[in-house]
């Protein structure tokens, strides 16, 4: 256990510093071999001497987590152009096993290849708005709508713009649209909303003038 302690003191400061200084300190060579007891006093004597170093160092790698995050977008994604026009479809999913699925006694009870259609047994609870954060008329026309009233009946899907924006200045919670929901749902153009009708899917796209 204490040589696991040490290993993951070790590792931590390495990371953290990177640099020489730390080397030195927690140097293990053959040469000057130390006890457990030793190090970790060492260790706590640095730690003290250099806690601001150490608070600015912690500080600065917070602050690039939270950049990341900010920034983040699923790969893949790319904005989908704007409805020039109103338009409703309806679209069945079907989904084709990849591979057989067998009962514990290995007999196959649905083959590769198999189709069937997921909305038949999973119902979709919500209603799914997707839009371009980055098109102001989008949003404007989102927050004008009855859709904007109640984000556990209605959800947004963005294909663009970015997230945490969004939802700083308007409170709504948003999902990013990927690139699989986008190709199951036959996605063209934004604004589109998926509803589900039975075991089929309506998707209604909105133009906004």
């Amino acid at each position: 256990m204490l040589f696991n302690l040490r290993a993951l003191l070790i590792l931590f400061f390495i990371f953290i510093f990177a640099n020489a200084k730390v080397v030195e300190i927690i140097h293990l060579g053959k040469t000057y071999p130390f006890a457990e007891k030793d190090f970790l006093v060492e260790l706590h004597q640095y730690m003290l001497s250099h806690k601001k170093e150490i608070e600015k160092k912690v500080y600065n790698l917070s602050k690039e987590a939270k950049k990341e995050i900010i920034n983040f977008i699923p790969k893949g994604i790319e904005p989908l152009t704007p409805a020039d026009k109103n338009s409703t479809r309806i679209i069945t999913l079907t989904y084709t096993l990849p591979f057989d699925i067998k009962d514990a006694n290995g007999r196959v009870i649905y083959p590769k290849g198999f189709k069937f259609n997921p909305a038949k047994y999973v119902k979709l609870s919500y209603e799914i708005v997707v839009l371009n954060a980055a098109n102001k008329k989008e949003v404007e026309w989102f927050f004008k709508s009855k859709y904007s009233k109640n984000p556990l009946m209605y959800r947004v899907f963005l294909t663009g713009g970015n997230w945490y924006y969004f939802q700083k200045k308007y409170k709504y919670p948003v999902y990013y649209c990927l690139p699989q929901i986008e190709k199951k749902f036959k996605l063209r153009h934004t604004i589109s909303i998926i509803k589900q009708i039975g075991d089929k899917f309506e998707i209604k796209e909105i133009a906004v003038k």
